[in-house]
């Protein structure tokens, strides 16, 4: 091969090297630019991660130090690591995180909640660490400060771990229940006091919830509490779980009517109402109460039974008084008139009326309110004497002509301090009444009073004759009339019947004589 051709071949060979060379130089030039590119891009991303990681932090941290939960945490050894602000307002004191000396808690002193002393290593801290306990959860601390005051933790703690397992440390989230544990004792004190009394009261209390019922049914309530004087003050017990219609099913409708209204305004009623089931009268209060936002009906009331029967008594008296003073005025007149058709001279008419007025006077001693033949004599009288007694100023005085005008036959029974004033006013006023408008309203009527006993029973009649003539019962049954029956059927518990007869009145009574005896 010649030179030339040679040179040619060298020539080409390198011309093609240095197209390879080129060739790869570019190559490596982009694959550098390539990794620088990447390498940015690592550099850009890795400090995006620090800034974020940081931001983290950072509000880690300020969660950690602005939290209202105290957080502090430990080394497996107990050693305190990291606290936040909350735990040293807590603690009332700044431990030195990373002492040995200080271990478990940085309280200055600790107390279980029965007052004893809690030392540091047998705190709840130190029995996570030490495996005792795998952890604690809302466990009471009363933690002792430098200053000596004292509050009251609960404390929760969770233990750190590594991948075998292994406590590595311990996190205690903490927070203060002072105010709470107290409010808790006012309001337990306060239940407790409102418990006794509840308990304790002699007037009846009760609290009820309104029913949930269709439209057109009637409403219903029901006993969520009752204390010990609802059965005393209404004579029913164990009501608590039942509704108003099951304990009391024959009440009438007002009782609803009333709750209901104070369930819709929430206003408090004051009302007096009968429980006709029990035969009582109740004063109550009802109001409305909110019960966790739930409304309520709270009742308390008082048996009024014995204080309306006194003033029904008292309104009695007074009518009675009223009814015998306008009967006594009436009685003299007619007495007096009568005797001044028998007597002869001014003499014998006034011996002949104050005779009947002393009488008329004995008369009404014996059915005074309250007063009794026996409170006066301090004995059993017979029903004999006391009809003769009572009749005395209506009959004819000695030496008058003409028969009696009474006519008593019978026989002697005993009868008691009690039910004599109840008979003495009985033979009183029908007494009165035949004065005033029968058979001794006139100077010919009479009246025969005779009585018998039969089986335990006695029967007495009250027969009038010669008065006006009776054309039928009066049209209003009179004070006097009224009277007579309560004290037959209150008093005695007998019967007394009136038979307006046209030739005269005729008046039965009847009663079991051991009645009499009381």
């Amino acid at each position: 091969m010649s030179e030339a051709t040679q040179f040619h071949k060298n020539t080409v060979a390198m011309n093609e090297a240095l197209i390879l060379s080129s060739l790869r130089q570019q190559e490596l030039v982009g694959v550098t630019e390539e990794l620088n590119a990447r390498l940015r891009r690592e550099i850009t991303e890795r400090k995006l991660a620090e800034a974020t990681l940081h931001e983290s932090e950072e509000r880690y941290r300020a969660l950690f130090e602005m939290g209202p939960v105290a957080i502090y945490s430990c080394s497996a050894a107990g050693v305190i690591q990291d606290f936040n602000r909350r735990s040293i307002e807590l603690w009332g004191r700044k431990p030195a995180a990373g002492d040995n000396n200080e271990r478990f808690s940085g309280a200055f002193k600790m107390f279980w909640p029965d007052g004893s002393y809690m030392p540091h290593d047998q705190s709840p801290m130190a029995n996570v660490l030490s495996g005792r306990i795998p952890d604690a959860r809302d466990v009471e601390v009363h933690v002792g400060r430098p200053d000596g005051t004292r509050i009251i933790a609960l404390v929760n703690i969770r233990p750190l771990k590594n991948a075998r397992g292994e406590i590595t440390g311990a996190i205690n989230s903490f927070f203060d229940v002072t105010e709470r544990r107290a409010a808790q004792e006012a309001v337990r004190v306060s239940e407790a006091r409102f418990r006794m009394l509840f308990e304790f009261i002699d007037e009846g209390f009760c609290t009820l919830e309104k029913l949930d019922t269709h439209a057109g049914e009637p409403s219903d309530f029901r006993y969520l509490s009752a204390n010990a004087g609802f059965e005393k003050q209404t004579g029913v017990g164990g009501v608590v779980g039942k509704t108003i219609r099951e304990a009391f099913p024959d009440e009438p409708q007002e009782w609803f009517d009333t709750y209901d209204a104070v369930m819709a305004t929430g206003e408090a009623i004051r009302f007096e109402r009968e429980l006709a089931s029990q035969g009582r009268t109740l004063e109550l209060f009802a109001f409305r109460f909110e019960d966790g936002a739930v409304p309520k009906v709270g009742v308390i009331f008082l048996d009024v039974s014995l204080r309306k029967h006194h003033e029904e008594q008292q309104e009695l008296l007074l009518r009675e008084m009223d009814h015998r003073v306008n009967n006594l005025f009436a009685i003299i007149g007619g007495m007096v008139t009568l005797s001044a058709k028998s007597a002869t001279t001014p003499k014998e008419l006034a011996q002949t009326v104050q005779g009947r007025l002393g009488a008329l006077a004995s008369a009404h001693h014996l059915i005074r309110p309250g007063h009794s033949v026996a409170d006066t004599t301090k004995r059993e009288t017979t029903l004999g004497e006391l009809v003769r007694k009572v009749l005395s100023p209506y009959a004819d005085p000695p030496g008058t002509d003409g028969s009696a005008r009474t006519e008593i036959v019978g026989p002697e029974i005993a009868v008691g301090s009690d039910a004599a004033t109840n008979v003495a006013l009985v033979v009183h006023e029908l007494a009165t009444n035949a004065a005033k408008y029968g058979a001794l309203s006139v100077p010919g009527g009479r009246v025969r009073i005779s009585w018998a006993v039969t089986k335990g029973r006695l029967a007495l009649s009250w027969a009038e004759k010669g008065g006006p003539v009776i054309t039928g019962p009066p049209e209003r049954e009179g004070f006097g009339s009224v009277l007579a029956r309560k004290s037959v059927s209150g008093g005695l518990r007998g019967d007394l019947t009136f038979h307006w007869n046209p030739d005269g009145l005729m008046v039965l009574l009847s009663v079991e004589t051991e009645r009499l005896a009381l």
